[in-house]
């Protein structure tokens, strides 16, 4: 069963911002994960049939410059 997990990143302005880390998440993380981002509202979701740990998410995010904010409550 494929597991939804949000994550917020700040520093996002437009959807350029939002395909660049689009990109690289799934870059990183492979073609069996699926990847929202939402430019306006600062949040990525990331859904998978595997984990997907914040780490992964986080390194993808800030090697395009952005910040990673963590987990959204």
């Amino acid at each position: 069963m494929d597991k939804a997990t949000v994550f917020e990143v700040r520093g996002m302005t437009c959807g350029g911002c939002a395909k660049r880390i689009r990109t690289a998440i799934e870059t990183d993380l492979g073609e069996d994960t699926a990847v929202a981002v939402d430019h306006r509202t600062g949040r990525v979701t990331v859904t998978s049939s595997r984990d997907i740990t914040p780490e992964a998410v986080r390194a993808a995010v800030e090697r395009t410059g952005y910040e990673f904010a963590g987990t959204a409550a």
